[in-house]
């Protein structure tokens, strides 16, 4: 009989390792989530060197970069003027501005609003090479009529998004 009750304990105790381990790895993959999500974006030195030869190439025929992002998320204003700096470095005007009312909360990540998504401007397309130079990744998404209604197109900088769910 204790052979049975042994073998039994030890299979419990198996199983407790096993989740056990389960659990470890789920700690140390939000950990791992929350260490992401508290690094800040930015164009760090590599990535904007990368960037900087192809806007240089399409500055002049860009010409002018409008960016903006969320009032009151100093993490997404402080990439944003990291992307300013590359345009006016490569020889495009561009400024950071950020007006009222301004970003909705939900606005994530890179966006390149346009004015409608069956005209796109040609700039667009160029922009889009330079940030792919760099492997940044963005979307293209239309403009409400009233937010920058003189610009064709606005580069976006939304709020961070959470980083990728591994389930």
């Amino acid at each position: 009989m204790g052979g049975i009750c042994g073998w039994g304990a030890f299979k419990v105790n198996d199983r407790i390792s096993d989740v056990q381990a389960t659990a470890l790895k789920q700690a140390q993959e939000t950990a791992a989530e929350a260490k992401e999500l508290a690094k800040p974006r930015g164009l760090y030195s590599e990535t904007a060197a990368k960037m900087l030869p192809a806007a240089r190439q399409f500055c002049p025929q860009i010409k002018r970069v409008p960016v903006t992002a969320a009032n009151g998320d100093q993490e997404a204003q402080a990439y944003a003027s990291d992307f300013v700096k590359l345009f006016k470095d490569a020889g495009c005007e561009s400024d950071l501005q950020l007006p009222i009312p301004g970003l909705r909360p939900d606005v994530q990540g890179l966006i390149i609003g346009v004015r409608t998504l069956t005209s796109i401007p040609t700039e667009v397309g160029l922009i889009d090479k330079v940030l792919h130079a760099g492997g940044i990744k963005y979307k293209v998404r239309p403009l409400a009529p009233d937010f920058f209604p003189s610009e064709p197109f606005v580069f976006i900088v939304g709020a961070k998004p959470p980083p990728a769910s591994s389930q």
